[in-house]
């Protein structure tokens, strides 16, 4: 059941994220126009990273699921879903251009993904934790 229900969350999380690119009138493939800022693109992910944060927090919280193995599923499934979708604010920010260019664009996704799998394998499967119990 819980498969399920995280398995729906990152679906409709790939929606918000093409219909925001649609919104602001990109194709799924064109490239960034020259207007974007880079402060832009970092307050989009920071907000998007709170938002999915919290509502993996208080789905945790409502369907009695540990906060923890929640938190590790929910972080790895937005990280997985920004490297394959690579939204502008995600894949043009300075610490990704950075790592692109050192091991190119399909290693640095390859890189992406192995870490969002390790995070859904911790939290399915292990009892690490986020801070002090």
């Amino acid at each position: 059941m819980l498969l399920w229900v995280f398995g729906f969350s990152v679906v409709s999380l790939a929606f918000a994220l093409l219909a925001l690119r649609a919104w602001r009138g990109e194709t799924v493939t064109g490239a960034a126009p020259a207007e974007r800022r880079p402060w832009r693109g970092r307050l989009i992910l920071t907000g998007i990273s709170l938002l999915s944060l919290a509502a993996v927090w208080l789905a945790a919280d409502s369907l009695g699921w540990q906060r923890d193995r929640a938190l590790w599923v929910g972080l790895g499934a937005l990280l997985g879903l920004s490297t394959v979708i690579r939204p502008w604010w995600f894949w043009e920010d300075y610490k990704a251009r950075w790592l692109r260019g050192l091991i190119g664009d399909e290693a640095t996704a390859f890189l992406y993904l192995l870490l969002s799998a390790v995070m859904v394998w911790v939290g399915l499967f292990t009892d690490w934790h986020f801070g002090r119990q």
